[in-house]
């Protein structure tokens, strides 16, 4: 990979340690990661080139070929998170450009700082840490914890009589009844037919203690869960005003 002239005299030459040189290179990119090369991003060039570096992952167990290290499975498990995959050296979109993964993640985590939601913020940073250490079952109950207490506390603030019900469904069905929750559009359904009803159960199948998982299904919950959180953030941000077809009680706020 060739990075031109103006990259490579940032570098410092072969006489200093690669560490060093490698620490040049990383501070560069985070001062000018859109500089165009070739008419292509470097912070593109350089993801690029660390996946063309990236040995396969064995079919079998006993398949001998090339190990990944610990910081390349690390690396492989961020680019799970942002909706890319490696197949064959090639680096794939495992989901359509418009979502937006980082964008998401960084706007929900502003919301839930703005709103002063750090009980759920907390569980969910645990939640992307240890799926980012290929900790499975870790992420997968974290991601759990963290849906439970932001639709917990979303029905303090927006449901009548919330805090006089349990934890769980019975504040999630108060959230249905405010009209926070489309029943309309099946968010909730009291007799558990609705998404929010079909997604608790989708990230614990095992109950409070799940099983272990694996990368993809780990990952496939943490996707679901941040697009999911960040749609509700975003009406709770906006405040009363959601559609009136939307809205189980009509003239209810929400």
């Amino acid at each position: 990979m060739e990075l031109g002239p103006v990259v490579y005299s940032k570098i410092r030459d072969e006489s200093v340690s690669l560490k060093n040189r490698m620490s040049d290179l990383k501070r560069y990119l985070d001062l000018h990661p859109q500089m165009e090369i070739d008419g292509e991003k470097l912070q593109d060039l350089i993801v690029e080139r660390a996946v063309s570096m990236l040995p396969a992952e064995p079919e079998n167990e006993w398949d001998r070929q090339p190990r990944r290290t610990p910081s390349m499975d690390g690396f492989a498990r961020a680019l799970d998170l942002d909706g890319f995959t490696v197949t064959e050296g090639v680096l794939r979109r495992t989901l359509p450009t418009d979502i937006g993964l980082p964008a998401t993640e960084s706007e929900l985590m502003r919301l839930l700082g703005t709103h002063r939601l750090d009980m759920p913020k907390g569980h969910l940073q645990q939640a992307i840490d240890a799926h980012a250490r290929g900790n499975w079952a870790g992420a997968n109950g974290q991601m759990r914890t963290f849906i439970e207490g932001l639709l917990d506390s979303l029905a303090e603030r927006v449901a009548p009589g919330a805090l006089g019900v349990p934890s769980g469904h019975a504040r999630r069905t108060k959230l249905a009844a405010a009209g926070f929750l489309s029943v309309p559009l099946n968010e909730w359904g009291d007799n558990g037919s609705g998404f929010i009803n079909g997604l608790m159960r989708r990230l614990h199948p095992e109950g409070p203690h799940p099983g272990l998982s694996d990368k993809d299904d780990s990952t496939f919950r943490l996707h679901v869960v941040l697009l999911t959180a960040t749609l509700l953030l975003r009406r709770f941000d906006r405040g009363p005003g959601i559609p009136q077809e939307n809205r189980t009680v009509p003239g209810r706020p929400w």
